[in-house]
């Protein structure tokens, strides 16, 4: 049999432009199916998938919805974790937008070299924040001897950002880390990385931390203020079948 190759899509969508694009999504065969999939969960086997979509499915840390058709299918990535499996017959957007509808409490923190965010929010709503920054020089592009002065002076630096940074954090989130559901880091990954090196505190928060790293350009208040949008932010992946007519949902 001819396989014919897969089209896929993606997109990433705030809550708003989710809720509008999802109200014209339709099963164009009619007889399609929702999975609603936990973390570590796959849709049944027979369903003649891209190996692409099964590896987002099992790489993503908060499970996913597949709204599958034989003529376009559509995989959902939401923020935040399915909790529970089901199967649907036809297409369902209403458990995605449960998730987004719950109410729920996050940290955020955010940190690239120069300045560190801490913020609460209430759904979309940040009701605690604290913002600092602290000096740390620019990469030295020059050799000879006193790159090695200047690469320990920004090492210095960077060390003393990184406990202020730590401080705060759990002088922030401590006295409420119990009604907190989730923590999410952003800015630069490298930097985000040195920093998990030397704050101790950050181990507490492992069992509500999740894997995304949200994409900043500079952690103030208003990139704080602005953090919600990508919270709430939803990969969505369309694709068809690599075989047309071949896997119908059981």
């Amino acid at each position: 049999m001819n396989r014919a190759k897969a089209i896929m899509h993606t997109e990433t969508l705030s809550r708003e432009r989710l809720r509008r694009s999802s109200a014209r999504w339709h099963d164009a065969t009619s007889g399609g199916k929702t999975y609603v999939l936990p973390p570590g969960e796959q849709p049944p086997a027979h369903l003649n998938m891209p190996r692409e979509v099964r590896e987002l499915i099992a790489a993503s840390d908060t499970g996913c919805v597949l709204l599958w058709s034989l003529a376009e299918s559509r995989l959902v990535v939401p923020p935040f974790p399915v909790r529970r499996r089901e199967e649907l017959a036809g297409w369902h957007t209403g458990p995605v937008q449960s998730l987004l509808d719950r109410p729920r409490r996050t940290a955020v923190f955010l940190l690239r070299l120069g300045g560190y965010a801490i913020g609460v929010f209430e759904g979309e709503k940040l009701v605690q924040s604290k913002v600092g920054s602290r000096f740390v020089k620019g990469r030295h592009r020059k050799g000879g001897s006193s790159s090695g002065r200047f690469a320990r002076r920004r090492e210095n630096q960077a060390r003393e950002l990184f406990d202020e940074a730590c401080q705060e954090l759990r002088t922030q989130l401590e006295p409420v880390q119990k009604t907190l559901e989730h923590f999410v880091m952003g800015g630069d990954r490298h930097t985000l990385q040195a920093f998990e090196k030397r704050c101790a505190f950050l181990s507490t928060l492992r069992r509500i931390r999740q894997r995304r790293v949200l994409e900043v350009v500079e952690p103030r208040q208003r990139v704080l203020e602005d953090a919600a949008r990508l919270l709430y932010s939803t990969r969505v992946i369309t694709f068809t079948p690599e075989t047309p007519g071949f896997g119908s949902p059981r």
